[in-house]
This record gives structure tokens, sequence and C-alpha cells, in this order.
């Protein structure tokens, strides 16, 4: 159970995260994320592994855009996740190109309804995850609609769960509930942050 202090907190971090992306500019924005994509690429465990989950951004977020473009490149099964609001879960779909998708829930890009190609959660080595706020531990505030934690509790214990966020989004703690999944590594635009 959360408590009300707790779900008060994450609701301040929230609006306050939030608040310091809006304060970015676009430039800003796309500079810090291909740092993050070049820190991202020039890991060992994803150029090994074939099947890597990635998110599509929203604005203010640390854009994928190029992750994609270079997983696939790179020859990857590259797997963007479709909302079900009506479960509140997530849907892992293979795509073969960023022409592929549309604005679907919450403005979000999802891939157009004919090239939805499910992918079982159990072949995910990777998962790439949005957050608005991470902390030294990994732990991670979303948007508070749990569509990531719900998803994550699927994927296997040996898939790598790596959250991009900005410097000023990782804190040294972060309020958490006992079905958060934390991250095993946060990579920022000054490098990596491995969980504590």
């Amino acid at each position: 159970m959360i408590d009300k202090a707790e779900a008060v907190a994450k609701e301040d971090i929230r609006r306050i995260m939030l608040r310091r992306r809006r304060e970015m500019s676009q430039e800003e924005i796309d500079e810090k994320s291909g740092r993050i994509a070049e820190i991202l690429f020039s890991l060992d465990f994803i150029q090994n592994s074939q099947t890597i989950m990635v998110y599509v951004n929203m604005p203010g977020e640390v854009r994928t855009e190029k992750i994609i473009q270079g997983l696939l490149k790179a020859g990857k099964t590259v797997v963007v996740p479709v909302c079900i609001p009506k479960t509140v879960d997530l849907l892992a779909s293979e795509i073969k190109g960023l022409d592929e998708l549309v604005p679907g829930h919450y403005g979000i890009l999802e891939p157009k309804k004919e090239f939805i190609r499910p992918v079982d959660p159990s072949t995910l080595e990777v998962i790439i995850v949005p957050g608005l706020a991470f902390d030294i531990h990994g732990n991670r505030i979303g948007h508070g609609k749990g569509y990531y934690d719900r998803f994550l509790m699927k994927v296997p214990p040996f898939a790598k769960k790596v959250g991009l966020a900005f410097n000023f989004q990782v804190m040294p703690s972060v309020p958490i509930c006992h079905f958060d999944v934390p991250m095993d590594l946060i990579i920022t635009e000054s490098g990596i942050k491995k969980a504590e």
C-alpha cells in the first residue's frame, strides 16, 4: 500500500520534473539525447543483445528516434510499447521502421494497427524505460498510471532494465511502492549510473 504522504511526495516530484523539462530548449534536449544514445550504444550488453524494447519519447523526454534507428540499422529486433488503457497494460510490438508509427494513446507514437506484431515479454533482453525521476538505487517515478511497473513484472530476471534521463532527473532517493520495479542502470548525458 502507498500511504498518503508518499503519494503527495510523488506528485510533488512529478510536478517539479515536468516543469524542469519544460524549461529545456529543443537544442538542449537534442544534444543531451545524442550523448545518451552514444553512451547506450557503447555498452557491451546492447551490442550483444538481439531483442531490445525501446520507449518512443513524448515531448521533453530523452529522445529515442536515433536509438531506434541505430538498433534497426544494427539488425536488432526492435520492440516498442503499445498502451492498452482498458487494462493499463503495455503490449510489446516489433517494428521495422519509424514510418510504421502514428500518434496513439496519450499522443505517444505507436505502430499502426496493421503493423502490430506482438512479442512475448519473456524474449526481451533489454528494456529501455522512460521516467520523470530516478534515484541512485534504480527506482523510478513515472506518470503514475503503472503501465511499466505491470509490464516489467512479466520480463525475465536476466533482462536489463535501463532508464534514460537527464542529469537533473536523478535524485538521491524517490518514494517507492512494493510493486515498483527498479532499473539495473540509468544513463544520463554525463554517463552511467549503476543502481546501488
